[in-house]
């Protein structure tokens, strides 16, 4: 029986790359495409706010796909419910994010499937310090609308370049609604080993101000402090209804 079980997991394992495989390529072209019609743009000078957004959007894309894979296939023992959340995750960012803003709902779910992936990489006995204060089943609330995956950036950032291995590291995220006001605030403690350089490195937090600048001009706040050896991010919107 234990034999037919890891057979089925293998399999299930197998399809699961082969559709992701798929869905990498999709999104590969649809990067290609989304490069040509920027330099069509350019020359017509016609570019817009909203696609400069979607620009800015297909950068992160494929990068948010490829850390929630390296999760997954790090814990193929708990394939079931990661199979479920990277489907939310997917779902969210082939579909969802390509529209200007979406409800505060949906960025809670899709932030909540994020966490959930990258909780499956760290100790039982990790500090991972989860506060989210937003009553979602407030209509009030729960319908308020928000740029689409603003939240992962910073989120992303603290599980990255934190230090798993040590004892007194740590992850802090905080999201709370005051008054038609966001408030995001991700703390960590920072890894002491020299993060590895990748061509791509350090777009993350670059394309988010772009985006907040674009979107939410004068409506925004965003406070970056690296004091050694925590570093604190806290980013607050004024949302419409």
């Amino acid at each position: 029986m234990v034999s037919v079980a890891l057979f089925s997991v293998s399999v299930l394992f197998l399809a699961l790359a082969v559709y992701c495989r798929m869905l990498y390529l999709r999104l590969k072209e649809t990067r290609k495409n989304n490069r040509e019609l920027t330099l069509k743009n350019h020359e017509l000078n016609t570019r817009v706010h909203s696609n400069e957004l979607s620009s800015i959007r297909y950068k992160l894309n494929p990068h948010l796909f490829k850390n929630a894979l390296n999760s997954i296939q790090s814990h193929a023992y708990q394939t079931y419910y990661s199979m479920d959340k990277l489907s939310g995750v997917l779902d969210y960012v082939l579909y969802e994010s390509d529209q200007p803003l979406v409800s505060l709902r949906e960025e809670m779910d899709f932030a909540a499937n994020f966490i959930e992936i990258n909780r499956l990489k760290l100790s039982p006995l990790f500090d991972l310090r989860i506060r989210n204060t937003i009553n979602l089943d407030d209509e009030r609330i729960g319908n308020l609308k928000i740029l689409p995956l603003i939240t992962i950036d910073l989120i992303e950032n603290a599980f990255k370049h934190t230090d798993f291995q040590k004892n007194e590291s740590f992850i802090s995220i905080h999201l709370e609604i005051n008054n038609g006001e966001f408030l995001l605030e991700v703390s960590n403690r920072i890894s002491e080993r020299a993060p590895l350089k990748k061509e791509r490195s350090g777009l993350g937090l670059k394309n988010l101000e772009e985006r907040l600048n674009i979107a939410y001009p004068g409506a925004y706040q965003l406070t970056l402090n690296n004091e050694k050896p925590v570093f604190h991010a806290q980013l607050k919107l004024r949302l419409n209804g």
